[in-house]
């Protein structure tokens, strides 16, 4: 027994392994580049008498689409008002702490809700609201160096749930929710003399988001899919009743995508075509303590990608930034 390897270790291994998928994804390259738009202008224009520029604006419109929602999803920090792990209570039970959230994100995007093939090449801007509901609880407490020193390692479990009021005005067919899971392990736990600094790690799965009816006189129609990968690392300190925190991470977004333009497919379906696309993400916030909760605010933007069709005239720049604003009240029983 004496050799066995320590508790905490085997938790945070097992919490770890449950992501075994998503540490085959590819990690941050420093570069913003997108995959498969291309290919999926080049299979809606195959069946489209619209030709190739129309199928460039929906490939976009997939890809804007899809990166929209995803950020929606992820947001800033992963479990808001704190930058530490939970922890253990007194007796070495779990803290279960729960968050629930107001969220609007700024969206961009060809205008598939006009009229004409020729309107996709004009740009809409659209603030896209939704709610998100965090639990996070402390499966392991950590090492403690000193009496004002620990959390070191220490690992939370988090359970993710967003839900995004997706405008049909601008050609969406309805809202997307999605659920999630992830593990937060705590680097310092906040004390009177250190800042609270986490780093995190979260995979999210959304339903897929369908937007325009080319059948209904919109110019196009596109289906994304959507999972999102998450990286975060937070720094967080509290002065009494007031808190400041920072933080910057990574985003992947990808899912199977189909782009139809008017005149093209009746129903394009899922065509097999895997759009994938990366973010930087920064983001900052505060906080108010109450005897057992917080009201947090975040703010932040999302760096853009870069555009993959070099001779495009339409209006949409996939290179712009977006921001992303949250309020969040947090409750630790």
């Amino acid at each position: 027994m004496r050799n066995a390897p320590p508790a905490h270790g085997l938790l945070a291994a097992s919490c770890l392994g449950f992501f075994g998928a998503v540490s085959a994804q590819e990690l941050p390259r420093g570069r913003a580049e997108t995959e498969g738009v291309v290919e999926l202008a080049g299979v809606c224009a195959e069946e489209s008498p619209a030709g190739g520029a129309a199928c460039r604006e929906l490939a976009l419109t997939a890809l804007a689409v899809q990166r929209g929602a995803g950020l929606g999803s992820a947001l800033g920090s992963d479990v808001p008002g704190t930058a530490s792990t939970a922890g253990h209570r007194l007796g070495g039970v779990p803290r279960i702490a729960f968050s629930f959230g107001l969220a609007g994100v700024q969206l961009a995007m060809p205008r598939l809700s006009g009229e004409s093939v020729r309107e996709l090449e004009e740009e809409e801007t659209l603030t896209v609201f939704g709610l998100r509901g965090v639990v996070a609880a402390g499966l392991v407490d950590g090492m403690q160096l000193s009496p004002g020193v620990g959390g070191i390692l220490s690992v939370d479990l988090t359970g993710l749930f967003s839900h995004l009021w997706l405008p049909r005005s601008a050609g969406f067919a309805g809202p997307s929710s999605g659920v999630g899971l992830g593990v937060r392990v705590g680097v310092l736990r906040e004390s009177f003399t250190v800042p609270g600094i986490s780093v995190s790690l979260a995979r999210r799965w959304h339903r897929a988001i369908e937007a325009g009816d080319a059948g209904d006189g919109d110019p196009g129609e596109v289906e994304a899919e959507l999972e999102v990968t998450s990286l975060r690392a937070v720094l967080g300190k509290n002065w009494f009743a007031l808190g400041l925190m920072a933080g910057a991470g990574w985003d992947r977004y990808t899912g199977e995508a189909a782009a139809a333009a008017a005149g093209g497919l009746d129903d394009p379906g899922v065509a097999g075509v895997v759009l994938a696309s990366e973010s930087t993400v920064y983001f900052a916030g505060g906080w108010y303590n109450f005897l057992i909760s917080q009201i947090s605010a975040e703010i932040g933007w999302a760096d853009g990608v870069e555009d993959p069709f070099a001779d495009r005239r339409g209006a949409y720049d996939p290179a712009r930034r977006h921001w992303f604003a949250s309020v969040s009240v947090r409750v630790t029983p």
